[in-house]
């Protein structure tokens, strides 16, 4: 059902990308950046999806100003390097087990060896060296990306920059995604570690900027805090649940600070995202994802941000 599903949005898409084609347009100034990092152009792109889960809808218009994304997932190496400088007080960013790319060590008679408790050191496990860091927390993605003079992408950006300005179903187009695209559908008693790829394969399945495995391998963290639907507030009860928002966040009119009418309109410029929340949103499927639904640019999850997996990891912006 749900592959026949996106044969329809695939039909589908021509036409309602050229009923906003007025407003889809984008400054065209993309290309790679300094330290790995891909140009996204500012200018409109449709966010979400009329068809997809029902906190993919409804399909909106967003515009997001320029902005850069990095071109790889976060590698074992690169957070390893971060963790040696900042620690891992009470395990808050990062969970070394047996599913971890980055592992603790300890130096006994000057020799390495393994340890999860009080480690001197963090390195990546041999041979992961250049796969993505997993087992990551939203604080330790926080923190990481603010450690490299980065930030972390707002939902928003992270979509554009998967999906660019043409309404695509996938990073790579509209095409299903198999071996050569993505890395998903992937037993780990099988495979282990290997279960993922390295942070810089799968060329075929480029977003349209030039960023890679943004659907599969890892999920990704991103800023925002997750809600249900796109709007602002927007609930059937009405107004006094509008209030009652409006005073926790302690402004008058939220509406028109968030939105450009109502509020029931999904955001248009710059969306970030509620103020408050319990959960912190995640993009792009991972590995372990066994339905090609879930890849798709539009798909969103949701885990507390103290949460992680062999599955959760990071990529920044700035």
């Amino acid at each position: 059902m749900r592959r026949f599903i996106l044969l329809l949005i695939a039909a589908l898409f021509p036409l309602s990308f050229l009923s906003c084609a007025s407003q889809s347009k984008e400054i065209r100034q993309t290309g790679f950046s300094g330290e790995g990092m891909v140009i996204i152009p500012k200018g409109w792109f449709m966010m979400g999806s009329d068809f997809g889960e029902f906190n993919e809808q409804p399909l909106h218009e967003v515009f997001v100003d320029a902005f850069k994304i990095d071109r790889y997932e976060v590698s074992a190496k690169e957070f390893a390097e971060f963790l040696n400088h900042k620690g891992n007080s009470d395990n808050r960013y990062f969970t070394h087990n047996d599913y971890s790319t980055v592992i603790g060590i300890t130096l006994i008679e000057g020799r390495e060896k393994e340890t999860l408790k009080d480690p001197q050191k963090y390195i990546p496990r041999k041979g992961f060296e250049n796969f993505p860091a997993n087992n990551v927390s939203w604080y330790g993605a926080y923190e990481y990306c603010k450690w490299k003079g980065k930030r972390l992408p707002t939902e928003a950006e992270w979509e554009k920059a998967a999906r660019g300005a043409d309404f695509r179903i996938y990073p790579w187009g509209n095409i299903s995604p198999d071996t050569a695209k993505a890395r998903y559908d992937q037993s780990w008693d099988e495979k282990g570690l290997s279960t993922m790829t390295t942070v810089d394969s799968l060329q075929e399945g480029n977003s349209p900027y030039g960023a890679l495995n943004m659907a599969g391998n890892v999920w990704e963290w991103v800023a925002d805090w997750y809600r249900l639907n796109y709007c602002d507030f927007c609930d059937p009860a009405g107004e006094d649940y509008f209030k009652t928002a409006a005073e926790i966040l302690g402004i008058d009119k939220p509406e028109i600070a968030q939105t450009d009418k109502y509020a029931d309109t999904p955001p248009k410029f710059n969306s970030a995202g509620p103020l408050i929340g319990s959960f912190k949103v995640l993009r792009g499927g991972s590995w372990s994802d066994t339905s090609e639904w879930i890849l798709r640019n539009s798909y969103r999850y949701w885990l507390s941000p103290s949460e992680r997996y062999n599955n959760t990891g990071v990529r920044c912006a700035e």
